[in-house]
């Protein structure tokens, strides 16, 4: 039994030691330089029971600052200095129940700590908490300022990292150098905060009132102090502990509004969207315009993502609060999610006209709703408006583009294309490609011939780019410069099937019929099937009225596709002229079954 408590005590003494280690050295030379002015408090109801426990520090000869949680139901304090020397707690100087707060008579003479300026505290600050720990040792813990808040006119909270027991509440929170610019309070178990220093300067000491002559009470179960702590509670996103303080501030006072806004919001990040909805409809039972309360069922509903029950509240927030410029913006939200775009272009050109700090969000889907509309000219402006808070937004610039091209003004849409091709160069071609796409559908061949220019600028090496410079060429009947291309499409393509067709079709328009035959004669290499081009062989003989050749390529094109009146009538043509006339009558006779018009334009023909 004895070796066992032997190893009970080493263990207790091993996490004592790591403990202590775990500290900074800083953290350490901030507790040895202030400890002595932080004292352990103990409070005591009427039997003598502990009703608080926590902490204090001096702020001046013969007063203590604490938490007044620690203090509201004592008939007695005790406090203890960091030696574990008794310090004799005699009254009550002062207390500022808002920022849980009191002041402390005492006959002991630690030192007071030295009080800094609270407002120079800022996000992400180190500081260091000093308070009792679980045995009634003074200790300290570190970390940093993650949040400050306002919670009432001239009053504030700061959250931090530190890690701290409940019994470091009303101890002091101090900076690097030394200075006290806070107060740890903590109300529940994991609910804990600073209050700032400068609220403690201000606390004025009063004349002093024993602790048994103090109107004792639990001052969280009171009406304000429920409501406090419940503000508190959502501002540190404690939701449970927030919506439980809430809810007994409205089971005391119903008629609270500002508690019944608070709760409902609540319920919102705790997605309880139903429970959000009855605390704002209880509101609105309350008082019929607070377009606030409107304002919450409608954006519950459209959490809820209910977009036609959300727009009916949000329009009525509107109506009774024509400056809410978010009821518009989430009933424009609402009328584009159910495709009414005319309804959401116009809410959300209210929203735009009352003038927000941020508008590009808002001009961008006022934007897509005006091309929905077909109304390209008025989506183009709305995208300028959206691309100057970020002119180089891809998106927003890429929907520009198509707004311009879609009024029909394409050399705004060009410019555009060409800045996004510079903002993304990865996708360069691909926006020279909707160039000369657009300008292709345009009929402005010109323009399409530039783009593909430049295309084939970027890409040397592309085969289908130069292809696609030889068909712009060709389509707009520059057949030389279409050949030239063509051509060089060949020689690093030699089986291009579609390069030997359109080169073909330009010797055809240019009648350079020997040439016509030789890259046709190609093709059909690559493509032995096809009767259009075994025909235009064959055409191009007769033209150069080498009849005797033009037969088998004729004759081929009527065997793959048996019903190609054309390519019959030429047969038959070719025959007449190989004095071959019963076989020009032959075809005569084919033709009258498979094509009759073909059929009467041959019998002019035929004797």
């Amino acid at each position: 039994m004895q070796k066992k408590n032997i190893f009970l005590f080493s263990l207790l003494l091993l996490f004592a030691v790591s403990s202590l280690f775990s500290q900074s050295d800083e953290a350490l030379k901030i507790l040895e330089n202030n400890r002595a002015g932080v004292v352990s408090l103990t409070a005591y109801g009427n039997n003598k029971q502990i009703v608080g426990e926590g902490s204090g520090f001096v702020l001046e000869n013969g007063v203590i600052a604490t938490n007044y949680l620690l203090i509201s139901q004592a008939v007695a304090v005790e406090g203890k200095n960091f030696q574990g020397k008794k310090v004799k707690i005699e009254s009550i100087l002062g207390v500022d129940k808002n920022s849980f707060l009191a002041l402390l008579k005492t006959k002991g003479k630690e030192p007071a700590l030295t009080l800094g300026n609270s407002d120079d505290l800022k996000k992400d600050n180190k500081v260091f908490a000093i308070g009792t720990n679980e045995a009634g040792e003074i200790t300290v813990s570190e970390g940093t300022v993650t949040n400050i808040q306002d919670y009432a006119p001239g009053r504030r909270i700061i959250d931090s990292s530190i890690s701290v027991s409940d019994n470091f509440s009303g101890g002091p929170v101090l900076d690097t150098k030394g200075q006290v610019l806070g107060v740890t309070i903590v109300l529940e178990r994991g609910l804990k905060f600073i209050i700032p220093s400068n609220l403690v300067k201000t606390l004025p000491k009063k004349a002093e009132v024993k602790f048994k002559d103090w109107q004792h009470e639990d001052y969280l179960s009171t009406l304000d102090g429920s409501f406090l702590a419940g503000k508190i509670s959502s501002w540190l996103d404690e939701t449970a502990k927030a919506e439980k303080y809430l809810k007994k501030v409205i089971k005391d006072a119903p008629g609270n509004l500002e508690a019944q806004s608070l709760l409902a919001s609540i319920f919102i990040r705790q997605r309880n969207y139903e429970a959000a909805i009855s605390a704002y409809n209880k509101m609105i039972e309350l008082d019929a315009n607070r377009d606030d309360a409107y304002y919450g069922v409608g954006l519950v509903y459209f959490n809820m993502r209910r977009f036609k029950e959300a727009a009916l509240p949000l329009e009525k927030a509107v109506q009774l609060n024509p400056e809410h410029k978010d009821a518009y913006l989430y009933i424009a939200n609402s009328y584009e999610e159910l495709k009414d775009f005319a309804k959401a272009a116009e809410s959300y050109e209210k929203y735009v006209n009352l003038k927000p700090e941020k508008l590009g969000t808002a001009y961008w889907h006022l934007g897509l709703c005006r091309f929905e509309l077909g109304q390209f000219e008025a989506a183009a402006a709305a995208f300028q408006e959206a691309l100057k808070e970020n002119p180089q937004d891809t998106l927003i610039n890429d929907r520009l583009a198509q707004a311009f091209q879609k009024a029909g003004q394409y050399e705004k849409a060009e410019q555009v294309y060409k800045y996004l091709a510079q903002l993304s160069p990865e996708y360069s071609l691909n926006y020279y490609r909707t160039i000369l796409r657009m300008y292709d559908e345009a009929g402005l061949g010109d323009k399409a011939i530039e783009a593909a220019k430049k295309i084939v600028e970027l890409n040397p090496k592309d085969s289908d780019s130069l292809y696609n410079l030889g068909y712009m060429h060709a389509k707009q009947r520059k057949y030389n410069e279409a050949i030239e291309a063509l051509k060089k499409v060949i020689q690093m393509r030699p089986n291009f099937e579609y390069a030997y067709l359109t080169l073909a079709n330009c010797y055809v328009e240019l009648k350079q019929w020997s040439k016509c035959i030789e890259t046709y004669s190609k093709y059909v290499e690559i493509v032995p099937d096809n009767a259009d081009a075994w025909h235009a062989i064959g055409v191009s003989y007769m033209q150069l009225k080498k009849y005797e050749f033009a037969l088998e390529p004729l004759l081929k094109a009527v065997e793959i596709r048996p019903d190609f009146g054309v390519a019959y009538f030429n047969l038959a043509i070719t025959y007449l002229n190989l004095q071959e006339n019963r076989k020009a009558r032959e075809i005569y006779r084919k033709l009258l079954n498979i094509d009759p018009s073909w059929a009467a334009k041959l019998k002019k023909h035929i004797r």
